[in-house]
């Protein structure tokens, strides 16, 4: 089954565009961070891993504040 993030791909989402990114370590699935914006001005952080067929959910906070590095 394909991926049905290929749309973060860095080619055709600019990073300012994007909330959250897909990577790929040496070894094991791909593996998803994303920032969801909350009606209170804070973001919910998700992270996922690839199973080969959907993305499994395996942890979430909530973040205060963000800033590019």
């Amino acid at each position: 089954m394909t991926d049905p993030d290929n749309s973060t791909d860095s080619r055709t989402v600019s990073l300012t565009d994007a909330k959250g990114f897909v990577y790929e370590p040496v070894r094991g699935p791909k593996r998803k961070i994303q920032f969801n914006p909350r009606s209170d001005g804070r973001f919910e952080r998700v992270e996922a891993i690839w199973n080969g067929c959907r993305w499994r959910v395996t942890g979430r906070e909530i973040v205060t504040t963000m800033r590019r590095i």
